[in-house]
């Protein structure tokens, strides 16, 4: 890493403000239409999608967290807020008195079913109907490449103050 800021072309800078527009109208789209159909914000939507996966409609608060890629705090106040809405329940795990489960109840379940085919409807007209075949396997390639950078902040890869020097320690 060099001391001066490696500044984006125009060319870079004008891709970079699209891709930011896409992302902005995306989370816009997705989210009016989960409003809309089922007064389910994109955050419950997705809770409650994967709750609804697993085998038993019930997960622990930690895979929940791994599964959103969200943090405790942000997931644990997310599922109180839904549990007063009676979308999901919380208890304590039989044998581990410090972890928490989470369980989709029927009015979820319920509410992510009339959610779903007009959540995938506005997927599809957002995203794929536009794209060929090629442009998907070109998009998912590109994307797979972002998510697979490591080393920058708000990954687990992340070294040193900036981005030169060995990984940070999670322990003191």
């Amino acid at each position: 890493m060099t001391d001066q800021p490696r500044w984006l072309s125009d060319e870079e800078q004008s891709l970079w403000r699209l891709i930011l527009a896409a992302t902005r109208k995306v989370d816009r789209v997705m989210d009016e239409t989960l409003q809309m159909g089922s007064e389910l914000s994109v955050s419950e939507f997705s809770v409650l999608v994967s709750l609804s996966e697993s085998e038993t409609g019930c997960m622990r608060l930690r895979e929940l967290c791994a599964s959103l890629d969200w943090d405790r705090s942000r997931t644990s106040h997310q599922i109180t807020r839904m549990e007063r809405r009676g979308l999901v329940t919380k208890r304590k795990s039989e044998g581990d008195a410090r972890g928490v489960v989470v369980e989709i109840t029927d009015d979820g379940s319920e509410r992510l079913r009339t959610a779903a085919p007009s959540h995938v409807e506005s997927v599809r007209r957002v995203m794929f109907d536009h794209l060929t075949e090629q442009q998907s396997d070109t998009l998912r390639a590109i994307l797979e490449q972002v998510m697979a950078v490591d080393n920058v902040p708000g990954t687990e890869g992340l070294c040193g103050p900036l981005y030169g020097g060995e990984p940070e320690s999670k322990t003191p």
